[in-house]
């Protein structure tokens, strides 16, 4: 089976374009047109629109898309099989993770996982917890880590529990307290990330204005981390953030365990149902390892 035909179209569809899958998958343009032709001769189909514009799937195109997708990954299954039959270890992984999660705890498990297996190869994609559950769902990425509530669409492997944190500025009258009282966020201004960034806080608020006499509401949504302790060091309010978002970040702020504390459940998950790669059970086995040492 000429399998390549199946992966130009895909990248085709990702692309929108001929000439940069050619240029994505180190094929002429004049190939990658002749394969997506060759599909369409075969079924009798159009899978492209061709106009001024550009090109987009048509109809038929978009109808076959996943199963055309579905085809690969299974391809690709096959292969890293056959290579494990022979000895060889052969793949390539799509892993989904958020940033707090690449920045710090990915690169000693990449570190390890590259050393062990220098052949597969890895594509690490940046999204928020509930986009990657998306991802996941929808085969665009093999594993991913995501946070608590877990779809059951997924198999999931828990592997911590991240302390949320009360991020407030250094001169607040809590700051040289032990703790941070769960009542006390109703009487501040709070600066959270915004939904479409993450809405693991707004959760979080949401499930604590349940608990509490006096609603809490935000006082200023905010597109990324960096921004919000940067906010709350100048004094502008307080935020909640995970403690894995925190670690060494650069900014005069004073961090405080919740009373009573408060937590968010990080996994690993891959789709349910379905087999993962062995280059993916490798990369899982790894990810396992390194937050088992993390608990010892």
């Amino acid at each position: 089976m000429a399998i390549n035909k199946y992966q130009a179209f895909i990248k085709v569809a990702e692309l929108g374009s001929i000439t940069k899958a050619a240029e994505a998958m180190g094929y002429t343009q004049s190939a990658v047109s002749r394969m997506v032709a060759d599909l369409e001769d075969e079924w009798n189909l159009n899978l492209l629109r061709r106009s001024r514009g550009g090109l987009a799937l048509s109809s038929d195109g978009l109808m076959l898309l996943p199963f055309i997708k579905d085809l690969c990954s299974h391809y690709e299954v096959l292969q890293e099989q056959a290579n494990a039959l022979k000895g060889l270890d052969t793949g390539f992984i799509r892993i989904g993770s958020c940033a707090s999660v690449s920045t710090q705890c990915l690169p000693p498990i990449l570190k390890t996982f590259v050393e062990r297996y220098p052949k597969i190869i890895f594509q690490l994609q940046n999204m928020e917890y509930s986009d990657t559950e998306d991802a996941l769902c929808a085969g665009v990425i093999d594993c991913g880590f995501i946070c608590a509530p877990f779809s059951p669409e997924l198999d999931v492997t828990l592997l911590m529990r991240d302390r949320m944190l009360a991020v407030i500025p250094p001169d607040h009258p809590l700051a040289d307290a032990d703790s941070y009282p769960l009542h006390q966020l109703c009487q501040e201004r709070i600066i959270k990330l915004t939904d479409e960034a993450n809405n693991e806080v707004s959760k979080i608020i949401a499930l604590l204005n349940s608990r509490l006499d006096q609603p809490i509401s935000a006082y200023c949504d905010v597109n990324d981390d960096y921004s919000i302790m940067a906010m709350v060091e100048s004094g502008l309010g307080v935020s909640i953030l995970s403690e894995l978002v925190t670690k060494r970040m650069p900014f005069d702020i004073r961090l405080k365990e919740f009373d009573p504390p408060q937590y968010r459940d990080v996994a690993i998950a891959v789709k349910k149902g379905r087999k993962p790669s062995p280059a993916t059970e490798k990369f899982i086995q790894t990810v396992l390892e390194f937050f088992n040492k993390e608990d010892d």
